[in-house]
């Protein structure tokens, strides 16, 4: 469907003109022949694809018109700020949709303000369009200004509906008022198991429930949920990708297919009625929280969708384990960690040292009756005054890559005491060619570190001076 036509232009130029398509479809089309006509100047023969529940930018002479989106297609010819018709037709010449087909004054849109004409409704009557509202605008115009609109992204039409609109919804497709739902977790990294385990929760701030049939969570590509179920009162709601043993004890309320690029991707809420409740990185660039090493969930802070509104998961608080029982950096179906007050430390931070590493082992040194590769260790010194938990910290020889990290169980290190932790536990192999260990506090911080060359000598250790 034409969904958006700018034909007021841009605070830059009102000759900076642009047209956005939407595919409400479940299925990609196709638009090679496909034509988008005025009957007069303005006369484009598209190409490309346009994906299920996504969008197609058009904009007038060159790609500046929208300085930080591109277009999908550039076009000639003029709007008249009077009105006039578009056209949208198949490669067999049917009319499929059209904008203004009464053929007087624009519905909508703004010359003053250079607002957008939104599609708000499926025919083409003067009570399916409105003018952009003023909320959710996305993109900047030639001069760096602000577009009043929304190029490749979903309408504002949920904002607060203009006084003068005849435009009157039924109680059935009533929309639900902007961040009545929320997406508030995205584990995009995965967890310590597998970075494919990813996982989405949502959030109901509201005190009544909610029925989530016939809602959808995208990303405009191959993340395109159905929900279904309920949602209580201030509760939440897991998904899980693929399996339900990616959060091992805590249940899945509905599994998905797709995957969440780690560079980034824009995720959208829609209720029933297809209008937009909710998003996560309306931006479209990387995500704004989360991180892939270690990885940690990028959790709500608060209101909109704006950089600020994220955070990464502190290393407090966290629920749940993954598939291999490791702790879930995150916390599935419960309040954010961001919520939470910092937990006050109870010691000078870096007080925990790696004291020794042992990397070629030819003794039975954890006393298993063999000895093997799996005697190698790595030492741990609590060189403070106060006792250290150690629950959450991790272990890693290379950063980004080498061992999968290995977390730490709960265990208390007392002052001056020790714990060493082999391989045939942590799964970490010191090479004997020359590595690296690192020591990280829950939050990803480097507590410790150490280097060491080839080792040639069997038990031989690299200790620290003094022990």
């Amino acid at each position: 469907m034409i969904n958006e036509v700018a034909w007021a232009g841009t605070m830059a130029s009102a000759h900076d003109e642009w047209i956005e398509l939407h595919n409400p479809g479940l299925q990609s089309i196709d638009l090679n022949q496909w034509v988008l006509t005025d009957g007069g100047d303005i006369n484009v023969s598209l190409s490309g694809t346009i994906r299920s529940r996504s969008f197609y930018l058009l904009e007038r002479t060159d790609d500046t018109t929208i300085s930080d989106i591109g277009a999908d297609r550039i076009y000639t010819g003029a709007l008249r700020n009077g009105g006039e018709v578009l056209w949208l037709k198949d490669p067999t010449g049917a009319v499929v949709d059209s904008a203004n087909k009464s053929g007087g004054g624009w519905p909508a849109g703004d010359t003053a303000s250079h607002a957008s004409m939104e599609r708000i409704g499926r025919g083409d009557t003067p009570g399916n369009w409105r003018t952009f509202t003023g909320y959710g605008g996305v993109g900047h115009d030639a001069g760096g200004n602000p577009i009043a609109g929304t190029p490749r992204h979903p309408n504002s039409s949920f904002g607060p509906t203009p006084t003068s609109t005849s435009f009157t919804p039924t109680p059935e497709s009533t929309p639900f008022p902007p961040l009545s739902m929320l997406i508030n977790e995205v584990a995009w990294a995965g967890t310590h198991a597998s970075s494919n385990d990813e996982w989405i929760e949502l959030h109901n701030p509201g005190a009544e429930e909610v029925d989530l049939t016939g809602w959808a969570l995208t990303d405009g590509g191959d993340i395109d949920i159905t929900l279904a179920g309920t949602i209580t009162g201030h509760g939440f709601f897991l998904l899980e990708r693929s399996v339900d043993s990616v959060v091992s004890d805590i249940a899945a309320d509905q599994l998905y297919n797709g995957v969440l690029k780690n560079s980034g991707e824009t995720l959208w809420l829609k209720d029933p009625s297809e209008n937009l409740v909710d998003s996560a990185n309306s931006d479209g660039g990387g995500w704004p929280a989360g991180r892939s090493s270690p990885c940690a969930s990028m959790e709500r802070r608060r209101g909109v969708d704006l950089p600020g509104n994220w955070a990464s998961f502190n290393g407090y608080h966290g629920r749940g384990h993954d598939s291999d029982g490791s702790p879930i950096p995150g916390t599935p179906r419960d309040v954010n960690s961001v919520h939470f007050p910092t937990p006050v430390p109870t010691r000078a931070p870096g007080k925990v040292r790696i004291n020794e590493v042992l990397i070629r082992p030819h003794y039975d040194w954890e006393g298993e009756g063999e000895a093997d590769t799996g005697d190698e260790f790595i030492e741990l010194y609590n060189d403070g005054g106060e006792p250290i938990f150690l629950g959450g910290w991790r272990l890693d020889d290379i950063l980004d890559g080498g061992s999968r990290p290995y977390i730490l169980p709960g265990v208390t290190l007392a002052p001056g005491d020790y714990v060493a932790f082999f391989r045939s536990r942590t799964r970490i192999s010191l090479n004997d060619h020359g590595d690296s260990v690192h020591l990280l506090a829950p939050n990803g911080r480097i507590i410790d570190q150490i280097r060491y060359l080839r080792v040639r000598a069997y038990n031989l250790s690299y200790g620290r001076l003094p022990d």
